[in-house]
């Protein structure tokens, strides 16, 4: 079974890596964390302003409760339209890949971005324009991974994101074949805005039990070989037959004892972390998701 670790922005916001730490530590410990410092720690020193010292305090408040970081998020937008605004985005996430021994952590994640400025939905986002912008971004994140023995990871969504499917993602890896670009995988963000379709094209509410694996099969077929992470989650489709995501696992329809199931078969043994997790219902979740 995979380690079960947490997005800890999942917990809230707090004044110190110690209680975030402990907060943490309560539910479970030894534990991993997707650890996004804007997001969870309030107030926090500005990208520009960290250091080795400062990150390394960090971590090690952390591990004085048993808390190790598996993923240091850093979600940038690396095709926002304003270059000048791509490339500060390209700096924060190059400054995370050269704090990583810091961190205690060489893995830094990011989802690859929209057209548009705030990352909501454009269709422009899937001209080739837009995919050679990415590709030079991506060029200048590996580098820095490469230079700092980083591991530069990134996550596909679909519908509005830059790598939005199966076949994009694979189309990035065979482009830039380096051993430090990564995948975070996660299912739930590939699932079309309309589910997983069944071999006659139809999208049922709860999608039959062949689709779903051949769907996640898909995916490990492309890309299982270069997974450094999985996000677990879960989604529903609404009345309207679009989907809702961003619900706690196993709140939903996605089969992930049948994911687990694809990814034991594969030897694919790395950190699943739990997102949108909610803190009360922790403890039954570990517990179902252990049965697995």
């Amino acid at each position: 079974m995979n380690e079960i670790g947490f997005r800890a922005h999942d917990f809230g916001s707090f004044a110190s890596a110690k209680e975030l730490a402990s907060c943490v530590s309560s539910v479970k410990s030894p534990a991993t964390i997707q650890l996004a410092i804007g997001k969870v720690l309030k107030p926090s020193r500005a990208w520009r302003e960290w250091d080795e010292e400062y990150i390394s305090s960090i971590r090690d408040d952390l591990a004085s409760y048993g808390v190790h970081v598996a993923v240091v998020g850093c979600y940038i937008n690396p095709v926002h339209p304003d270059e000048d605004e791509r490339r500060a985005n390209i700096e924060r996430f190059t400054r995370s890949l050269e704090l990583n021994r810091a961190f205690g952590c060489r893995i830094v994640g990011t989802e690859t971005g929209s057209w548009s400025p705030d990352i909501s939905y454009s269709c422009r986002t899937y001209d080739e324009k837009v995919f050679s912008v990415f590709m030079d971004s991506l060029e200048q994140m590996v580098a820095s991974a490469e230079a700092n023995d980083a591991i530069c990871a990134i996550e596909a969504v679909s519908h509005r994101h830059t790598i939005c499917s199966v076949e994009r993602m694979a189309r990035v890896l065979e482009l830039v074949p380096s051993d430090h670009l990564k995948v975070i995988y996660d299912p739930v963000n590939l699932v079309p805005i309309d589910g997983i379709a069944e071999k006659d094209g139809s999208h049922r509410e709860r999608p039959s039990a062949e689709a779903q694996t051949d769907f996640v099969r898909q995916a490990l077929d492309a890309f299982g070989d270069r997974i450094c992470a999985i996000h677990c989650k879960d989604y529903v489709l609404d009345d309207n037959g679009f989907k809702k995501g961003d619900i706690p696992a196993l709140t939903g329809v996605f089969d992930w004892q049948d994911a687990f199931k694809e990814l034991a078969a594969r030897s694919i043994d790395v950190p699943v972390l739990l997102e949108n997790h909610n803190p009360a219902t922790l403890p039954e979740t570990l517990c179902a998701l252990g049965r697995f």
